[in-house]
């Protein structure tokens, strides 16, 4: 994605958006098969693909950043299962090393970046280690599309299948339906021991429950050894880590040099510079402004913009602004070294071609308020010093409950202003939402649960836990009480989920009955409007009243078996392309009711329109051909991963 930005700026705001993408592209681009890894179990293999290696460190990093855009990209709250982001994850690694595998050269790559002038500027602002995982991912997207391509060439489209396709599409159906809510008859549901304990041996898989464990514990948090009274002394003693950058508000023309310019045409350039230097003059002096002849006279990409440079920032008055590292240093120079707000340059040469510069206003870097800055420097000095105390606290405990108990070990004076408390989690599975005993979300605890059910009953440990960015989040002092192994529970301690399984499957039961119980009653030639007369509800059931009900028109989708108004329903969508107009037919089960329907209303395809409408068969060949060459593709992709020399760890399968 980083190859279409174009400016630093928006690429400098998004940069966390594509930070999975980088992170796997340097996973390619650094990783291989050498064996040259760092020491430790973060320089462990656990992925190889056709060759390519990539180390726990590597995979642990793509994991951490996919999981933390997924909470940021989460509108409502809920546990992330890690289990599937890792698979998410290895499934990428291996799609970027499939797509990654045709032979593109560096002069490939050189030209792709160069024909394009917005991709040239991006990749010139770049540092050298992210403008060679820039590389790397225009190298993955140009084998990729060399791929495809290759692929895809082959694939056609006949008159047949255009026709059929526009046949499903134009075909449409309404009906009238009696609903029959699968809720509705819960509540007319009974259920008997005897009978709830017959489900129970008959699904008793889907009642195995994992490993459990119990844990006593305390948690150190690092938090509680920074105080207000220490991030108000770091601000006053480090007030020049808190300026704000020195920016400057500035407008520009430009007069561009043509690509690949010789020494003449970069000369002629000057002359028309020289030129449109003079007229600017005299225009700004007649009252014109220069935002306007900016629009008029630049050449640039900011010229629509009345030659406005950089993004706007929040905190300044209206307007876009820069700072220093962001332009050119010609450009630059200029701005913040020679002109005084208001000053109009002259000619100022760099790469891109002669520019005349505004300035519009400069603004000296100021001290940020610590109101701005309290979270920033209470984060730092938690990493700084909380982190160090709450580790050395954890330590000490362990000691102390060794030599003593819980409840003696925090009752010591040099505990006391921590004010820490002793946790119980009662019995809990591996694969929990959160961890029970008031300690919260796996995902702020990482490395916790693991530990845990890694210790056997009655050891203690001290156990530092980390958040998803890899800051240490907490140290647990924490001792193994019990463990329950997997296994099939006994009926009685899952009676409650058996019940609520069996009566929902009897709530769909009912409901088909009492639609056919309706249907049945139905004479020849009979409609909706008037069977809908002869319901009677049956004694317990909450939806006592019926009413007909009329969905709009809806077509055959492919793999959709959405009926307008009604839901999922394959059954109804097959009957409804089946009946002729004033048709009554059910019951027909749903995702979540039963129907009777009606049909009312037919629209046949116009095969004229078809064939007399160039567009129609346009759009047909089109969406029909685009689609075969996905699937085309797709196959390919699922065989060549068939035959890929993939190795996981048993760590993450």
């Amino acid at each position: 994605m980083m190859i279409f930005l174009r400016e630093k700026f928006i690429a400098q705001i998004f940069m966390w958006v594509i930070a999975v993408v980088f992170v796997i592209a340097s996973v390619l681009l650094y990783s291989g098969s050498s064996g040259q890894h760092g020491a430790g179990a973060e320089g462990e293999v656990v992925l190889t693909i056709d060759g390519l290696e990539v180390t726990r460190g590597n995979f642990e990093e793509i994991v951490s950043q996919q999981m933390r855009s997924q909470q940021q990209n989460q509108r409502f709250g809920g546990e992330i299962d890690r289990k599937s982001t890792e698979k998410n994850v290895i499934n990428s690694l291996i799609r970027r090393a499939i797509e990654g595998s045709a032979n593109i050269t560096d002069a490939e790559i050189e030209h792709y970046i160069r024909s394009d002038k917005s991709r040239v500027q991006q990749y010139n602002q770049f540092g050298p280690e992210i403008a060679n995982l820039y590389k790397e991912n225009v190298r993955i997207f140009l084998s990729s599309t060399a791929l495809r391509d290759g692929i895809q060439t082959l694939e056609l489209v006949t008159d047949t299948e255009a026709e059929q396709d526009f046949l499903l599409e134009a075909e449409k159906a309404k009906v009238k339906y009696i609903e029959f809510q699968h809720n509705d008859y819960i509540s007319s549901v009974y259920i008997d021991e005897t009978e709830a304990e017959k489900y129970f041996n008959e699904n008793r898989e889907n009642y195995k429950s994992n490993e459990q464990v119990n844990v006593k514990f305390i948690k150190v948090d690092p938090t509680n050894f920074v105080s207000t009274a220490d991030i108000e002394k770091y601000y006053a003693d480090n007030q020049s880590e808190f300026m704000t950058s020195e920016v400057v508000r500035a407008r520009h023309i430009l007069k561009k040099f043509p690509n690949d310019a010789t020494e003449e045409q970069k000369a002629e350039t000057k002359t028309a510079a020289e030129e449109l230097l003079q007229t600017v003059t005299e225009e700004l002096a007649a009252g014109t402004s220069f935002a306007d002849l900016a629009k008029t006279h630049s050449e640039g990409p900011s010229g629509a913009d009345g030659g406005a440079l950089g993004t706007v920032n929040p905190d300044l008055p209206p307007g876009k602004y820069f700072g220093r590292g962001q332009m050119v240093k010609p450009f630059e120079e200029a701005c913040f070294d020679v002109l005084k707000a208001g000053e109009v340059s002259e000619l100022v040469e760099t790469r891109f071609g002669y520019h005349i510069i505004k300035l519009e206003e400069k603004f000296a870097p100021t001290l940020k308020p610590f109101s701005e800055v309290e979270m920033e420097i209470r984060d730092k000095l938690i990493e700084i010093n909380g982190v160090d105390k709450a580790k050395e606290t954890a330590e000490n405990l362990l000691f102390d409950i060794e030599v003593g108990d819980y409840e003696t070990a925090i009752g010591l004076d040099r505990y006391k202003e921590l004010s820490l408390a002793v946790g119980e989690t009662g019995f809990f599975a591996e694969d929990a939402d959160n961890i029970p005993g008031g300690i919260g979300s796996e995902w702020t605890y990482g490395g916790l649960v693991d530990t845990l059910f890694d210790m056997g009953v009655g050891v203690t440990n001290t156990i530092e836990t980390k958040k998803l960015d890899g800051n240490v989040s907490a140290y647990f002092v924490a001792t193994v009480l019990g463990k329950k192994p997997a296994a099939i529970p006994q009926y009685d301690e899952v009676k409650v989920d058996v019940i609520n399984d069996l009566s929902t499957e009897k709530s769909k039961e009912s409901a088909f009955a009492a639609a056919k119980s309706l249907y049945s009653q139905r004479t020849e030639g009979e409609l909706l409007d008037s069977l809908i007369k002869k319901y009677k509800a049956a004694e317990g059931v909450a939806a006592g009243e019926k009413i007909v009900q009329e969905s709009s028109l809806f077509n055959r989708t492919t793999g959709s078996s959405y009926v307008s108004g009604m839901g999922n329903s394959k059954d109804v969508m097959f009957a409804a392309f089946n009946m002729s107009v004033g048709d009554v037919r059910g019951p027909y089960q749903g995702d979540t009711s039963v129907y009777i329907i009606e049909l009312v209303e037919r629209v046949e395809p116009d095969l004229d329109l078809f064939r007399t409408d160039p567009n129609q068969k346009t759009k047909r060949y089109q969406t029909i051909l685009q689609q075969k060459k996905q699937d085309a593709y797709d196959n390919w992709f699922a065989a060549r991963k068939r035959v890929a020399d993939v190795w996981v760890h048993e760590d993450y399968r």
